[in-house]
């Protein structure tokens, strides 16, 4: 049975009231849409598919394909003829395809696409982006709920480093960063640190992954305080397999990036985009994460993401 979750974290609209906030405004540029003149492919949603085929695109990255089966599957069930076109490239390229009307929809982050449509926000906090985001998109594309799975970045040290000097949060870090060093994978937003007040690390370099900054965390805390952090993002596997401690964010210093899909306004009905919000509502960033270390160690993402819908759809 179709549902979407209706609690959520304190100060965090119900998925079912933003869904209608987005529903709305998807008819209302809808009705707009369809009262102009001209065959615009790139608005009507005829071009690159069949009729009535969704198509749902992915980028080069695992969690891109896994998104866009998972996004496939939920679209299937409501009996629409879906189909999957992966490899697609970056994010400038996907969301070519999406202008020129060959996919449907595609699986983005919230934050990620903010900054792609507008590099001048600097909103943080994941309903202030989706707001954001909403008036940002380009005419002709929109995006419904979005889900609890992020991947943001984050701070992070291991599990004893946390319970020797009592630090689980930003703010009680800053008190030894000038003695700390940070070790940065190249997804972490190191353009956020200046604005974690009072925080400059006495030496930040950049890795070559979430497993070699992970691994840099094996030295112990010294005497005087000094740590040695990690720059993550929670929706890596290397991250999310070790005994680490993300420490909270309550200042909202780095950027929401909770999945939402991006959509061609028109190509989609409701029971559709209620599909959409079934997602929202179920997936978790542990679930992306493990969805991801699977299809990085080789399973077909189609049967992965075919194992999760099974179990929430």
């Amino acid at each position: 049975m179709a549902h979407t979750r209706t609690d959520g974290p304190a100060g965090r609209p119900a998925a079912w009231f933003r869904a209608l906030i987005a529903g709305s405004a998807l008819l209302l540029v809808a009705g707009v849409a369809s009262g102009c003149a001209g065959g615009d492919t790139t608005l009507d949603g005829s071009a690159g598919q069949g009729p009535g085929e969704i198509v749902v695109g992915a980028g080069d990255g695992a969690e891109s394909r896994i998104l866009a089966e998972i996004y496939a599957g939920a679209l299937r069930s409501t009996g629409a003829p879906v189909v999957t076109d992966g490899g697609l490239g970056d994010r400038t390229a996907y969301l070519g395809q999406l202008d020129a009307g060959n996919v449907t929809l595609v699986p983005e982050f919230t934050g990620r696409l903010l900054r792609y449509y507008d590099p001048e926000s600097a909103e943080t906090e994941q309903d202030d982006v989706f707001e954001a985001l909403s008036k940002a998109l380009p005419q002709g594309l929109s995006i419904s709920d979005f889900a609890a799975a992020e991947d943001r970045s984050a701070l992070a040290v291991t599990s004893q480093t946390s319970g020797q000097l009592d630090l689980t949060t930003l703010d009680e870090l800053v008190p030894s960063c000038s003695r700390s060093a940070a070790v940065l994978a190249p997804a972490f937003e190191a353009d956020a640190l200046p604005d974690l007040t009072g925080c400059t690390f006495a030496q930040t370099r950049t890795v070559a992954d979430d497993a070699a900054a992970v691994g840099e965390l094996a030295a112990p805390a010294s005497a005087d305080g000094a740590v040695r952090v990690a720059g993550v993002t929670t929706a890596s596997p290397d991250v999310s397999d070790a005994d680490l401690v993300l420490l909270a964010d309550d200042d909202h210093v780095f950027t929401a990036q909770n999945v939402v899909p991006l959509f061609r306004i028109g190509t989609l009905t409701e029971a559709q985009l209620k599909a959409l919000n079934v997602v929202a509502g179920e997936l978790t960033t542990a679930d992306l994460a493990d969805m991801i270390g699977q299809v990085r160690g080789g399973a077909d993402s189609a049967d992965v993401a075919r194992v999760w819908l099974d179990a929430h759809l």
